[in-house]
């Protein structure tokens, strides 16, 4: 028995000494060793990255403010191509309606002609009328009854006259 106990006792020894061993290693791993001491060279090159993100900082916001005076001037150009291209579509209508008016003035004056060169004997109405432009004369012509301007036709020069048939004729086709 005495055997037993000194092997139980030898037993227990090496247990209880390996865990008091491990749990030491454990402890000493679990102790985080000392930090090491910064040197002048480690405070350089932070201060180095610190100086690099503050020239990188300024940089975007200088960007950012290149970006906010870019948007700004583009915005008050868009608002002057507006106004402007408003301005011009009013004196396109201004334009359309002067046409207007201008068409239907010179209108009313080939209509008020055309009677009036069909009151008139065709001997004296045709060399006035011949006098005239070509585009004139057919708008005065196309307003007047076939009758009185067929008889003014035929006391213009053949030539002319040719000219004038040609030319209403064509206008009667579109």
């Amino acid at each position: 028995m005495k055997s037993v106990l000194i092997i139980s006792a030898l037993t227990f020894a090496l247990i209880f000494g390996g865990v008091v061993l491990l749990s030491t290693q454990l402890n000493q791993a679990a102790i985080p060793p000392a930090t090491p001491e910064l040197t002048a060279v480690d405070y350089e090159g932070t201060e180095r990255v610190f100086r690099d993100l503050a020239v990188e900082r300024d940089r975007i916001q200088q960007e950012r403010e290149d970006l906010v005076a870019l948007r700004q001037a583009t915005a008050a150009q868009q608002l002057i191509l507006t106004q402007e291209r408003e301005q011009l579509l009013e004196v396109i209508r201004q334009l359309e309606i002067r046409q207007q008016s201008y068409s239907a003035e010179r209108d009313q004056s080939a209509a008020k002609l055309a009677k009036m060169y069909e009151a008139m004997k065709p001997a004296q109405a045709a060399p006035i009328l011949s006098a005239l432009e070509l585009e004139i004369i057919l708008d005065i012509m196309s307003r007047m009854k076939e009758r009185p301007a067929a008889k003014i036709l035929a006391h213009m020069d053949a030539g002319l006259a040719a000219q004038v048939s040609t030319r209403m004729s064509l206008q009667g086709d579109s």
